[in-house]
């Protein structure tokens, strides 16, 4: 008598922590981004024109078609500007200024690590820039 194989537990906390955050790129000419697919099959681009640590500008796409299309602007950010000023400075509260975390793309692309769809993401970029 064969023995049935044993259904395989799952905790639903581990699976259900965050998205899927891609590799972080980054081009000293070009900037920097990062795709991450959230727990609903959409995916998101965040991307910093100028990379590194400096200003620039932070944008939040939707992206389609393995990311050749774009679809949604959810976010378009002025690092430069008061309110992305005031945005940096609430999110990197208690990170290490030297980490990768401390970067504008690293700190948008964890904000939204947590999102679980697309209605999620552009819920949390209102909040990240509008200071809830």
């Amino acid at each position: 008598m064969a023995s049935r194989p044993r259904p395989m537990r799952v905790n639903p906390e581990r699976e259900a922590a965050m998205a899927k955050i891609g590799t972080f790129v980054v081009d000293p000419k070009a900037g920097s981004y990062c795709n991450i697919a959230l727990d609903s099959g959409e995916r998101i681009m965040v991307s910093h024109d100028q990379g590194g640590f400096k200003g620039g500008t932070l944008t939040v796409l939707e992206t389609r078609w393995w990311g050749f299309a774009t679809g949604e602007t959810l976010l378009t950010c002025s690092l430069d500007s008061a309110e992305g000023k005031t945005a940096m400075a609430r999110l990197t509260q208690g990170i290490d200024p030297k980490s990768a975390r401390a970067t504008p793309l690293g700190v948008f692309v964890y904000a939204l690590a947590e999102c679980k769809s697309l209605a999620d993401a552009r819920a949390r970029c209102i909040a990240l820039v509008g200071g809830a």
